[in-house]
């Protein structure tokens, strides 16, 4: 795995939480913000590699768009690791979290208006993370906050503002911008900007070595700091282009990751609003300079 160039702050800052998790005080929560490909999940990664490596139990879910309609699923990612200690649980909340574990008749759990079975089965998740905290320190990490659904983001914002009085770190990644109700929660936010210029060189040169020189300029200059499009941007070009025995085009060619991540904010956009920044993109591509 290649070391994350330039976010020393950042990982900084993660093992600032972590060493309070291990150390048994109050959890902490951070949210790590910013756009799309500037290496947020990356920061989470390691963030789980350090806490497991101190002895921490990481829980880790991801919002997914196709699954933001299935009450519960993102929750169920992250407890299913710990199913089998639902047992010991008092029964309320056993049986709240087996309609989760099971997906069975999750809906009315959570369902907008019944309060008490809302209330109860975000104590039972509670009841259960601060029971494994009591045994080993607790890292949960959740990833595209935006894209969690309804129920999971309620359960999870009710535990979040309770994390002070148990050991549970809780790190949380999202676009910035991105709304959400885990938003209303009001975590704690760093956000992540693009590279600065020489840990961005530094980052070309670890996965793209030996690019001639006009052409790493280039790409520099295209990728704007912005970590992913470094990486894969040279992936998109020939050997021969690398070296400068051919030609750049006039648009640098995109590899399928770069155009699935910054392709989709575009397409949640209203029908108007895509259609206008087609149009300028048509506008830019017409007045496009020669060949560079």
């Amino acid at each position: 795995m290649s070391p994350l160039v330039g976010r020393g702050a950042e990982l900084e800052l993660i093992d600032s939480l972590l060493g309070g998790g291990r150390q048994g005080r109050g959890g902490s929560c951070l949210l790590l913000s910013g756009g799309p490909g500037v290496g947020k999940t990356a920061l989470l990664d390691e963030a789980a590699v350090r806490g497991a490596a101190a002895g921490m139990r990481v829980l880790r879910a991801s919002g997914v768009e196709f699954e933001a309609e299935i009450a519960f699923s993102a929750l169920h990612q992250l407890l299913y690791p710990l199913r089998q200690d639902v047992a010991g649980l008092v029964g309320h909340d056993r049986d709240a979290l087996r309609k989760v574990f099971d997906l069975v008749d999750v809906g009315r759990v959570g369902q907008v208006g019944d309060a008490g079975s809302a209330v109860s089965a975000a104590t039972a998740v509670l009841a259960l993370l601060a029971e494994v905290a009591g045994a080993r320190p607790l890292l949960v990490i959740v990833d595209d906050l935006a894209f969690l659904d309804q129920h999971s983001a309620t359960v999870l914002g009710f535990v979040v503002r309770r994390v002070a009085h148990v050991p549970i770190t809780f790190l949380a990644a999202d676009r910035r911008g991105a709304d959400g109700l885990l938003r209303q929660v009001r975590i704690p936010e760093r956000l992540v900007g693009p590279l600065e210029a020489r840990a961005a060189g530094e980052l070309l040169d670890l996965r793209s070595p030996g690019a001639a020189a006009p052409v790493r300029r280039r790409l520099l200059a295209e990728a704007a700091g912005n970590p992913l499009a470094i990486v894969e941007l040279p992936a998109a070009l020939t050997d021969r282009q690398r070296s400068g025995r051919d030609p750049l085009p006039a648009r640098l060619p995109l590899t399928q990751r770069l155009e699935s991540v910054f392709a989709a904010p575009i397409t949640r956009l209203p029908r108007p609003t895509r259609e206008l920044l087609l149009l300028a993109a048509l506008d830019d591509r017409d007045s496009d300079p020669a060949p560079r």
